[in-house]
């Protein structure tokens, strides 16, 4: 038995501007703060192409598109502190509209979790390893399936 790995998705593209090249604001419509040191405030109400821009003079900026769709794009560290309960939500839970998450972290990920961790997948689940694959349980492994249990090795 042969088993092809998952074609997982490697990323992502980062939406363009409402301002951009081709798009530029119009000059009654777009209203601006900036600093001395390069800092901006941008609320462009071009028709069609609202947005709101906060840029840092580093390039570090935040952006709501005409549409409302949102970019944080860090030009440094990033770093999300939340003394309480953090939730994320993806999509609406309507059975109609499927939405993703992309993850793509070019490096490392490191994870600690000082409780209990629990995962509930609806549908399948997939791990495609190109290296090795370590796992060390202190106490006791337990492997249940409700269906066939197929192991293979040396393909």
């Amino acid at each position: 038995m042969t088993v092809k790995p998952p074609e997982f998705y490697a990323g992502y593209i980062e939406p363009q501007s409402a301002a951009n090249e081709n798009t530029q604001p119009e000059y009654r419509y777009n209203h601006t703060i900036e600093t001395p040191r390069g800092h901006l405030i941008e609320m462009d109400d071009t028709p069609d192409r609202e947005r709101i821009r906060i840029s840092h003079r580093a390039n570090t900026f935040i952006e709501i598109a005409p549409n409302a769709d949102g970019t944080f794009k860090i030009f440094g560290d990033g770093y999300h502190i939340t003394m309480g309960d953090y939730n994320v939500s993806v999509g609406v839970d309507d059975g109609q509209n499927a939405h993703k998450m992309n993850i793509v972290v070019y490096g490392d990920v490191n994870m600690r979790v000082t409780g209990d961790k629990v995962e509930t997948i609806e549908g399948n689940y997939e791990q495609h390893v190109k290296g090795h694959y370590k796992q060390v349980v202190e106490k006791t492994s337990t492997i249940q399936s409700q269906g066939d249990l197929i192991i293979g090795g040396g393909y």
